[in-house]
């Protein structure tokens, strides 16, 4: 995969295909389909009560038991804008995500802290080939969100993770031993 790399400013990454469209589509289905169980909510009740108590109810008083969470579900409206504004850059060492409208959220993270990775597959995910990977550390996550072909950047992120990690145990195992002879000769020195 070092081919699809692009070289900018002496630093090799790649960008990451993200679902805009998609995504966007069913952030859209599903706060409509929100809204829908609540005005659904509000006719079940509207019946009980006229069934039950065999009066008509005020509709000002279901309307207001309903209104907080219409504006709950309202409030999600950010998920609609929030694809198009994903960009993931992956490095040689290292994952960058750049996302939001206000706040700006800007998550880096170096494979070789790593710990545990999640896929989160949507239902158009699992058809359109999208999913949400969250990369954990001890210090925190970063998350990924709407990733195209998500199963293969979490093979690359642990190939990647085990290249570093098996380079990183070489260079210490060649620093200890180099170490190790300095120390031996700076013994004969003192003792000699």
């Amino acid at each position: 995969m070092l081919s699809n790399f692009v070289k900018n400013t002496n630093l090799k990454f790649k960008k990451l295909n993200s679902s805009k469209i998609i995504r966007t589509i069913e952030a859209i289905i599903e706060i409509i389909f929100r809204l829908f169980s609540i005005y659904l909510v509000y006719l079940i009740f509207n019946w009980l009560i006229t069934a039950v108590l065999v009066k008509d109810a005020s509709n000002d008083t279901l309307l207001s038991l309903l209104l907080l969470p219409a504006l709950y579900v309202l409030r999600d409206c950010g998920q609609i804008i929030d694809p198009c504004t994903v960009e993931v850059l992956q490095y040689e060492d290292r994952i960058t995500v750049k996302r939001g409208l206000h706040p700006r959220v800007n998550d880096t993270l170096e494979f070789v802290h790593v710990e545990n990775i999640e896929i989160m597959t949507t239902l158009l995910g699992k058809y359109f080939d999208y999913a949400t990977v969250i990369l954990y550390s001890p210090g925190g996550n970063v998350e990924m969100p709407y990733i195209k072909g998500a199963e293969e950047i979490v093979k690359e992120i642990r190939d990647k993770k085990q290249e570093l990690k098996i380079s990183d145990n070489l260079q210490s195992s060649n620093l200890s031993f180099k170490d190790t002879i300095a120390e031996t000769k700076t013994k004969n020195i003192l003792f000699a």
